[in-house]
């Protein structure tokens, strides 16, 4: 109902403004064929119309910026969403090296450290925080930091979305 709303107010104004042109249009051409006495008492309203049109022109003039502002971020998240779909495409349809190296190029997009590269990789072999401090030779604490910051670099919520990130374009869609 909203957009039907805004259709609205669309059509109205476009019917305004062609009104008022037009209206503008007949006093520039009345002023071009009759007498100089008929157009001093009408002076002030063709005036006024032509203020009204230039306020008009700048209202329109408004709306188109903000509907090429509002174009620019839908553009944005559709560049956004075609990388993403490129990238499962990738995973879909490469073999075993391709697949690493969309790994490696998605982990240098979230701008993970060398440390949290290699913790991912032990996060998509299934391992837990305990073995990867027991490989690494760190502290628990210190890869449970790690894996926070890889989590929110990648903007998942723990290890099951961060693996399921990259394995759900590998499996075939559900009927």
């Amino acid at each position: 109902m909203k957009f039907f709303s805004q259709l609205d107010k669309k059509v109205y104004f476009l019917i305004f403004y062609i009104t008022m042109m037009t209206l503008w249009i007949s006093e520039e051409l009345i002023s071009h064929y009759y007498s100089f006495n008929f157009l001093r008492s009408s002076q002030k309203l063709f005036s006024y119309m032509e203020i009204f049109m230039a306020i008009l022109s700048a209202l329109g003039i408004f709306y188109l910026v903000k509907l090429l502002a509002e174009n620019k971020h839908q553009v944005n998240e559709a560049k956004e969403l075609i990388s993403n779909l490129k990238n499962q495409n990738k995973l879909l349809s490469s073999d075993n090296t391709s697949f690493w190296n969309s790994l490696q190029s998605q982990f240098k997009s979230w701008n993970l450290s060398t440390a949290e590269k290699e913790i991912s990789i032990y996060i998509l072999r299934g391992l837990s925080n305990q073995q990867i401090a027991a490989i690494r030779n760190k502290s628990l604490k210190t890869i449970e930091n790690q894996t926070f910051s890889i989590f929110q670099k990648s903007g998942t919520t723990g290890k099951l979305e961060f693996i399921a990130y990259f394995i759900s374009p590998l499996l075939p869609e559900e009927d």
